[in-house]
C-alpha cells in the first residue's frame, strides 16, 4: 500500500497554490491610489467619518478610475471638497463619484508590492504547515510501528520536493504579479534596491 502522508500534504499544497492564485488577482496597481482615497476623512456634524463609512469604494478596470457609490447624496459635496483638497479629477454621475486616479508613485506601488508579499508568506506557511504535519505524523507512525523508517524516510523525501515545486511555483507567481504591478521601469529599479539585498 502506498503511504498517504505525502499525498495529503501534496494536495494541501495544491490547493494553497490555487488558492494564492485567486487571491493574487485582485491585487492590482490601482491598490496604491485606492490606499490614499481610504485614508480621506470628512467631517459629518462635527465628527470625522472615513471616506469608506459613508460610501463604498470600487476599482474598475481602468486603473485610473475609482469610483465611489455614495450612501447618502447629502455627502456628495463634503467628499468632493475632500477631493478637491487632495488634488483628485472626478465627476459626479448621481450617486456616483468617479475618480480619475494619477499614476500612483515608485513607494505606493511598493505598498502594495508589501501586501502581496504577506499574502505570499501567509501561502508559503501553508505549504510548510503542510510538510510539517505530514512528516510528524509519519514519524508517530514509526514510533508505533504502524510503518517502518523507510516509508517515513520516503513520505519526507516527496513532501520537501513537493514544497520545493510547489514553493517555486508561488514565488514565480509573485514575481510576475510584481512585474505587472510595478512595469517595466520600476521593475528594474526593484530589481537593483530589493533584490540586491535577498
Amino acid at each position: 500500500m502506498a503511504e498517504q502522508y505525502s499525498v495529503q500534504a501534496e494536495n494541501l499544497m495544491k490547493s494553497a497554490v490555487e488558492e494564492y492564485k485567486e487571491v493574487i488577482k485582485e491585487v492590482k496597481a490601482t491598490d496604491a491610489n485606492l490606499t490614499v482615497i481610504r485614508n480621506l476623512r470628512i467631517n459629518i456634524q462635527g465628527k470625522p467619518r472615513r471616506l469608506v463609512d459613508v460610501s463604498d469604494l470600487k476599482k474598475t478596470d481602468d486603473v485610473h478610475k475609482l469610483q465611489l457609490l455614495v450612501f447618502n447624496t447629502d455627502h456628495i459635496e463634503l467628499l468632493t471638497e475632500q477631493l478637491d483638497e487632495n488634488g483628485f479629477s472626478y465627476e459626479v454621475d448621481g450617486q456616483f463619484i468617479n475618480i480619475t486616479v494619477p499614476d500612483p508613485s515608485y513607494k505606493q506601488l511598493m505598498e502594495v508590492v508589501d501586501d502581496l508579499n504577506r499574502k505570499k508568506n501567509s501561502a508559503m506557511g501553508r505549504l510548510t504547515k503542510a510538510k510539517s504535519e505530514a512528516t510528524t505524523r509519519a514519524r508517530t507512525a514509526v514510533e508505533n510501528e504502524f510503518i517502518s523508517q523507510g516509508v517515513a524516510s520516503a513520505a519526507s523525501r516527496k513532501c520537501d520536493e513537493y514544497y520545493e515545486n510547489y514553493g517555486g511555483q508561488i514565488a514565480e507567481m509573485t514575481m510576475d504579479k510584481i512585474k505587472n504591478i510595478l512595469g517595466p521601469v520600476h521593475f528594474e529599479k526593484y530589481e537593483k534596491e530589493e533584490l540586491d539585498f535577498s
